[in-house]
């Protein structure tokens, strides 16, 4: 992976050099803000898993176009608000994504793009942690507390739990729109079909992982003991080892005028997923569905949409930063948000 990112970054360094050698040939140039909203509590949102209390997801992008090459760059912040019923009882996740794309016209209708993304998240740290009914940790609920003189655990700053996450994202798609060879334009204004591998990078810190006693991992709490209790609940801790999760894009939309400027629309993207090298709790799922319905004002110079957004199986294939063996019991089910966009064009 390391060689295919690298060979990714050179080619998209000569495709950037490409286009600022056509500045003298006129450019267009765009910078957009797109912003998304969840809350539990909201009634005509798919009902969403119990952990997702709310969501704020805000992106924002620039991209400039000349005669046959353009790029795009963006930068996007994710805060889930995520609850649960035993500790640790507050599991949110922020996190960041800086994406890079660059397309090359194949005619005036028709583009190959390349896409890369990088998104980490803010480390997660918890002062307890239940392992399958027993509490371990310093907090009011915790059945019994372990602390380690190991060095190596002075980072945790008296925490128990210590999570980190980063993922790498690279892809090419090709697009059409108009004159569809495949669909009548009646039904359909464009198309694309893309191939996107990410790799996910995983690690956690916990003094857990050293008890050895055998005295200690004979207590029994409610039926169980404490070394049972840990081996269940590590097989759900997020694996180590990384592992990429390959995956199919294909999506089409289509829009239809109202009034003057203002046009209702409608975007799908069907993705079929691979996951390779990943160890799963239970099951993955191996596809995702995605719906965008809303209303587009367009004109030469501004865009704005109204939206909603409906997610088949959750984030899965679109945020790549909130699955792992932690979370994969949650994506068998939808999501949904609601959005607004406002594009500038110059």
């Amino acid at each position: 992976m390391i060689m295919i990112s690298r060979r990714f970054r050179s080619v998209c360094c000569i495709f950037v050099f490409s286009c600022v050698g056509q500045f003298s040939q006129g450019a267009e140039y765009k910078v957009s803000v797109d912003y998304r909203a969840m809350d539990q509590s909201w009634p005509l949102l798919p009902t969403v898993p119990e952990s997702f209390q709310s969501a704020r997801d805000i992106n924002f992008s620039a991209g400039a176009e000349f005669s046959r090459f353009g790029f795009e760059v963006g930068r996007s912040d994710l805060d889930l608000e995520l609850a649960r019923a035993v500790e640790p009882k507050d599991v949110s996740l922020a996190g960041q994504k800086d994406a890079f794309s660059v397309f090359y016209k194949l005619s005036d209708h028709q583009k190959i793009t390349l896409h890369g993304s990088r998104q980490g998240a803010d480390q997660q740290r918890f002062e307890c942690y239940d392992f399958s009914g027993i509490t371990i940790g310093s907090c009011d609920d915790g059945d019994i507390q372990i602390g380690s003189t190991n060095a190596k655990y002075d980072v945790l700053e008296g925490d128990l739990v210590a999570i980190s996450a980063a993922t790498k994202t690279n892809g090419i798609s090709f697009s059409q729109t108009t004159g569809l060879w495949i669909f009548n334009s009646k039904w359909i204004d464009s198309f694309s079909v893309g191939i996107f591998s990410t790799t996910h990078e995983y690690d956690w810190l916990t003094p857990v992982e050293d008890l050895a006693s055998p005295f200690i991992l004979g207590l029994v709490f409610n039926g169980k003991t404490l070394g049972d209790a840990i081996t269940e609940t590590f097989r759900k801790f997020p694996q180590r080892e990384s592992w990429r999760l390959n995956q199919v894009n294909v999506s089409g939309s289509k829009a239809i005028s109202l009034y003057g400027p203002i046009k209702g629309f409608a975007d799908a993207d069907l993705v079929y997923l691979h996951h390779s090298n990943y160890s799963a709790v239970v099951s993955a799922p191996n596809y995702n569905v995605k719906v965008r319905a809303g209303l587009r004002y367009d004109t030469q110079s501004v865009l704005i949409e109204l939206y909603s957004n409906y997610y088949h199986h959750n984030l899965i294939g679109f945020e790549p930063i909130t699955f792992n063996q932690r979370t994969e019991h949650r994506f068998d089910q939808p999501y949904g948000n609601v959005g607004a966009r406002a594009e500038f064009r110059f």
